[in-house]
């Protein structure tokens, strides 16, 4: 396989579930013969380890499981952004006294990207959170035009967030693979109401303009949850 494929990760909000779709796309592609690279340019709260990137790598790993020989998978954690405070990246970035630079970032991408089949990079927060007091990170998305991947939650209060975060990705001219739905429903409580959910599919679809996947039920274990992101990768294999 020859595929060079970048695919952006980017959410409607913090604590969206990017990591957790991230970690399930990596072992679905694998699955399909891909070399996956994984990659996340910044990441905050973090003072040594990038604890997202340590949770892909624990999933694809147990998915991997003995006699399938060596992973086809790669971390491309060099060249990126390690910040202890757990806060918007260009004040994470002031606390610890270090300047981000799009271009080390930009870099780094065109390294991995040409070094597997397959490079998601999961994005930090929302597609306008700042990386600089002036430079968001939508700024460098659309300098580099990655296919985007946007991760929104299924129930309640999901049509406003995901319908602004389309909006301003087709106004930069970043092109929107598809939504897929996170169900933020707590496991053994209160379930989302099927009605709103499905709802939420069908206008996101309909106004959004976009294939809407979902949506993703909570699991006790990430790995029960492959099922509901097989069809995205298949969809991101046939790019």
């Amino acid at each position: 396989m020859n595929k060079n494929i970048p695919i952006f990760i980017t959410g409607t909000d913090t604590g969206i579930g990017k990591t957790f779709i991230t970690a399930l796309l990596t072992a679905c592609l694998m699955d399909k013969g891909y070399t996956v690279g994984v990659q996340k340019w910044i990441s905050t709260g973090d003072s040594e380890v990038c604890q997202d990137m340590q949770f892909v790598h624990s999933v694809a790993l147990d998915h991997w499981h003995e006699g399938k020989g060596r992973t086809p998978l790669r971390l491309f954690d060099q060249d990126c952004y390690r910040l202890s405070f757990p806060s918007s990246p260009h004040l994470a970035a002031e606390i610890d006294g270090i300047q981000i630079d799009k271009h080390v970032i930009e870099r780094g991408f065109a390294r991995a990207r040409d070094n597997c089949n397959i490079l998601l990079v999961e994005g930090v927060g929302g597609v306008m959170v700042p990386l600089l007091r002036r430079y968001l990170l939508i700024d460098l998305m659309a300098r580099l035009r990655i296919p985007t991947l946007v991760v929104a939650r299924s129930g309640l209060g999901t049509l406003n967030h995901t319908l602004l975060t389309l909006s301003v990705l087709r106004d930069r001219k970043i092109p929107v693979i598809g939504v897929i739905l996170n169900s933020q429903a707590e496991m053994d409580k209160e379930f989302e109401d099927k009605r709103i959910v499905e709802d939420n599919r069908l206008i996101i679809s309909d106004i959004g303009h976009v294939r809407v996947f979902g949506p993703v039920k909570r699991v006790k274990h990430p790995l029960e949850a492959l099922e509901y992101v097989e069809p995205v990768a298949s969809m991101i294999a046939s790019i």
